[in-house]
């Protein structure tokens, strides 16, 4: 049986400043701002969700901004 990737989530890197972060996403590639929790692991760092404005799957990239 061949096992195959059929698509993704999402990817989750580390970024730098917030603030440059969030506007590079959403002012430079034009993403929208999906969500913005905190890291459950350490409460002092966000953690921003961005994807397209229609919610296509396999959009979404994930932060946590220092």
């Amino acid at each position: 049986m061949e096992n195959r990737i059929l698509g993704l989530h999402h990817i989750t890197a580390i970024a730098g400043d917030a603030q440059r972060n969030y506007s590079f996403y959403t002012k430079v590639l034009g993403l929208r701002l999906v969500k913005k929790t905190v890291n459950f692991d350490d409460p002092q760092t966000y953690h921003f969700y961005f994807g397209d404005e229609a919610g296509t799957p396999g959009t979404i990239l994930t932060f946590f901004p220092s």
